[in-house]
């Protein structure tokens, strides 16, 4: 998934560019490919980086 793709790509920049500032990731999503949400998570899990989510909608 395109999507999830860019998703892994900018939390690897952001943990890459200060390791120890925190992250916040807004969600809203009606659903998805599984496979392309274990990737974000596993890629939030990955990074050094505090990583917290926010879901509405």
């Amino acid at each position: 998934d395109e999507v999830a793709n860019v998703l892994v790509a900018q939390l690897l920049y952001l943990a890459n560019d200060d390791p120890t500032k925190d992250i916040t990731l807004y969600i809203n999503s009606p659903g998805g490919s599984v496979s392309a949400g274990m990737a974000i998570y596993d890629t939030m899990q990955f990074v050094p980086c505090d990583v917290s989510t926010v879901c509405f909608g």
